[in-house]
């Protein structure tokens, strides 16, 4: 805390922000009063705290009010979202790094399941109608109740970034306000005021690009002052769920399931899993079961100590299980999840094969043509007949990206008009 709080306050401000109550809004007149100082000093130092993010401030009927509220989740992100401040004091976003190293092996088995600083929401269309469904677990309902609405830069992404740490994901007016918090960032400049629509569309951006929507969980049941949109490698909610495996203090009160009659071991959710809490397997054609049992400790059934945690869960991750994935993705170049769009194909899916295709080669009519078949000699098929003819089945699907009527186009995510794109070597 004094890491972060002591390049950005004076004794003098400092002095004045010990009188400051916990959720308890003070006129700068209340304030002057408490510590015995003249008022127009009082309410420059008051201005220059709530502009620093180490308090809040409403206008109530004309009159400034000012209140602290908790410092994770909550002042250490706003004095993060102060782009002045962070470039001028790098140290504040260090701070916001370092104190969840302090802070999250303390927390580790103590979270209630839900209650934990911070929830995440599921995306409301992957609820199906056979789930209970309770409206504070929607991202509508959280919208619904605010009349205020403001947008900023990701605290954390920022952070990350200032610590030439960055990971690339979304980090430009990602994060939401609502009510109390986006009336702060609006009149401090933090963030940007936005409608319900706008805010709308920002959540769909996020899950277009793979981010998790979650909500700082310590207001009052049922509310929430705002919606982050996170990623596992940024976010330092996640970190607490990746580094020391603490998933209780991020946990959302659903639990997401794979239906697999319907899944094409596309491996599209174990790349954007945040928590990296799924795996790709595989189905080999072998008479002797593979032995699909997953251990499952956690901090709730076992001892946790250092030995537990994954400190280098960035660089670390595992996309497949002890047992591997299927040789064909391992052996493909590209790494294209083939039995994803073989699959596909047989039920005539042809379209959603080629996306699948596309999203990890843009080119593969071309490349189809040159292609050396290294997945065909790893298909395990083939030890007990013929190899599938993976390349013919890609080959028949790529021909369909050469007609224009069923060509399928990518939706442009971004646009990157204003960056010069270098091109090097003149490919196979």
């Amino acid at each position: 805390e004094y890491y972060a709080l002591a390049p950005i306050l004076d004794n003098y401000q400092a002095k004045i922000a010990m009188h400051l109550e916990f959720r308890e809004k003070l006129s700068a007149e209340a304030v002057a009063a408490a510590a015995g100082e003249p008022l127009d000093q009082v309410t420059a130092a008051l201005e220059h705290i709530a502009w620093a993010g180490v308090a809040f401030v409403n206008t109530v009927d004309g009159v400034d009010l000012y209140w602290q509220d908790i410092f994770v989740p909550g002042h250490l992100e706003m004095i993060n979202n102060n782009k002045e401040l962070v470039a001028r004091h790098p140290e504040v976003a260090e701070a916001f790094y370092y104190f969840g190293g302090k802070k999250g092996p303390m927390a580790v088995g103590i979270m209630p399941i839900g209650s934990g600083p911070m929830r995440v929401l599921p995306i409301e269309r992957a609820i199906d109608g056979n789930s209970k469904k309770v409206t504070y677990e929607e991202v509508s309902h959280h919208l619904d109740q605010a009349s205020v609405f403001s947008v900023s830069d990701c605290s954390c992404r920022t952070s990350r970034e200032a610590m030439g740490e960055g990971c690339g994901h979304l980090k430009e007016e990602m994060c939401i306000q609502l009510g109390h918090a986006a009336e702060y960032y609006i009149k401090t400049g933090r963030g940007r005021e936005i409608t319900r629509a706008e805010a709308f569309e920002i959540i769909k951006k996020a899950e277009d690009n793979g981010l998790m929507h979650s909500i700082p969980n310590l207001d009052t049941p049922g509310h929430t002052h705002a919606i982050c949109n996170c990623c596992g490698c940024g976010c330092y909610a996640m970190r607490l769920a990746n580094e020391y495996l603490n998933n209780d203090i991020v946990r959302s009160n659903y639990k997401s399931v794979v239906d697999e009659s319907k899944c094409v071991a596309c491996g599209e959710c174990v790349d954007v899993c945040p928590t990296n809490a799924i795996r790709l397997g595989q189905k080999l054609c072998s008479k002797t079961p593979l032995d699909e049992t997953v251990t499952k400790v956690t901090p709730r059934n076992t001892e946790w100590q250092a030995d537990k945690w994954n400190r280098d869960y960035r660089t670390n991750r595992k996309n497949a299980l002890a047992s591997g994935t299927a040789p064909c993705i391992t052996k493909c170049p590209a790494h294209i999840p083939v039995q994803g769009y073989i699959k596909l194909a047989a039920q005539g899916r042809y379209t959603e094969a080629l996306e699948l295709i596309k999203k990890h080669n843009p080119l593969p009519a071309v490349c189809g043509r040159i292609c050396p078949r290294l997945c065909e000699e790893d298909c395990t098929r083939g030890d007990i007949d013929e190899a599938v003819a993976v390349d013919d089945i890609k080959k028949f699907i790529a021909e369909k990206d050469l007609e224009m009527s069923t060509r399928f186009m990518s939706v442009k995510r971004h646009d990157y008009s204003d960056k010069k794109i270098a091109i090097i070597g003149s490919g196979p």
